[in-house]
């Protein structure tokens, strides 16, 4: 009788180590293009415009909302949301030439990736995918 049980928490004690070391499982999501969207007017934000981007946001249509967040004439951040706010994705102008270097896409209000325009030529050359624990999974050249 000692024996099964012994056996059986050495079996239970595998499946957990093997579960353990196995990597998170990444969330898995590949932009449209490499070609990185143009940052919209400010004035040019609401929920119609944003169903119109579903394809940057993990194929999401119908409930999504933005807000474009910095001034002048072009928006300088826009926040994708659900209506649960949660947040889907988000867009970043961070040179300020009215085009988006960095989408970061979620899932379940996790980040889950990151398309990154590193050298401001309006070409995606990184993208990083997140596990569901939000730690980074892996790196690629695009």
């Amino acid at each position: 009788m000692k024996r099964n049980h012994v056996f059986a928490a050495l079996a239970a004690g595998a499946v957990l180590l093997a579960i353990a070391a196995r990597p998170a499982r990444a969330q898995e999501w590949r932009p449209p293009s490499t070609s990185m969207p143009a940052m919209p007017a400010s004035g040019e934000v609401n929920d119609g415009w944003a169903g119109g981007q579903a394809s940057w946001l993990m194929g999401r249509r119908g409930a999504v909302k933005a807000r474009a967040e910095g001034g002048g004439r072009q928006a300088r951040f826009v926040r994708f949301s659900a209506d649960d706010m949660r947040t889907l994705a988000a867009w970043s102008d961070r040179n300020g030439d009215g085009r988006c270097d960095m989408v970061e896409v979620y899932r379940d209000g996790a980040l889950a990736a990151q398309v990154i325009d590193p050298d401001y030529d309006g070409t995606a050359n990184v993208m990083r995918v997140y596990g569901a624990d939000g730690k980074l999974v892996r790196e690629e050249r695009l």
